[in-house]
């Protein structure tokens, strides 16, 4: 019987250990090519969509995003500019710095955010929850928040210029020098709220004034 080496059927050896070479140099780069992607261990997915995308690259301009969820999740300076939200969950989310200037928001839920220096211009926020939410400086110049609620929400130096806030619920809120000057504020309620240094000037409608501060005067319900 022949030996193997001598079969003319088979490659001479070294060119077989040559390929037998080849093949495990490309699986050793293939190996370490998905190493590379599986992610460290402990490593969560809310950390991995941080590094990936960091919160002040993340641009959902004119996006469609209806109901979905963005609870707790870090939002910072997020570019939400004319997108179509209604009924979005921003509940405890960090969004300081925030765009959503001419955004559809109507019935979203901001409880407990984090919303200093947002852009909220020209925003459709009909029924929109800001209960107990930090919005100091937030500007919502020229929206709509009819029907809103601040209840509790922070809002120092506010920004309601020419905005509907008719019916809208600003109980226990602090509003120390907010700008309400050509609002509409038929139907709305202040209750409680801290309005210290607040400019109602030129705003109109019928409403429920302040019970705590000298500053909106009482037994007078209609600014002109």
């Amino acid at each position: 019987m022949a030996a193997i080496e001598d079969s003319p059927l088979l490659p001479p050896l070294n060119a077989v250990e040559e390929d037998r070479a080849l093949l495990l140099h490309t699986h050793r780069n293939w190996r370490r090519s998905q190493q590379a992607e599986i992610p460290k261990k402990g490593q969560s997915e809310n950390e991995l969509s941080t590094h990936t995308s960091p919160p002040n690259s993340q641009d959902f301009f004119q996006v469609d995003l209806r109901e979905a969820d963005f609870r707790h999740q870090d939002l910072r300076n997020a570019n939400f500019q004319e997108a179509y939200l209604p009924g979005a969950n921003f509940e405890g989310a960090n969004l300081r710095g925030a765009n959503f200037q001419g955004a559809n928001l109507r019935s979203v839920r901001f409880t407990g955010a984090q919303l200093a220096w947002a852009n909220f211009s020209q925003a459709d926020l009909i029924w929109a929850d800001f209960q107990e939410a930090d919005l100091q400086g937030t500007d919502f110049q020229h929206a709509t928040l009819r029907g809103a609620t601040f209840v509790r929400a922070r809002i120092r130096g506010g920004n309601f210029f020419s905005t509907d806030c008719s019916w809208a619920d600003f109980q226990d809120t602090d509003l120390h020098e907010s700008d309400f000057q050509q609002a509409n504020l038929n139907g709305t309620t202040f209750f409680n709220a801290k309005t210290a240094g607040a400019n109602f000037q030129g705003s109109h409608g019928q409403h429920e004034p302040s019970r705590t501060d000298s500053s909106t005067p009482p037994g007078n319900p209609l600014f002109s």
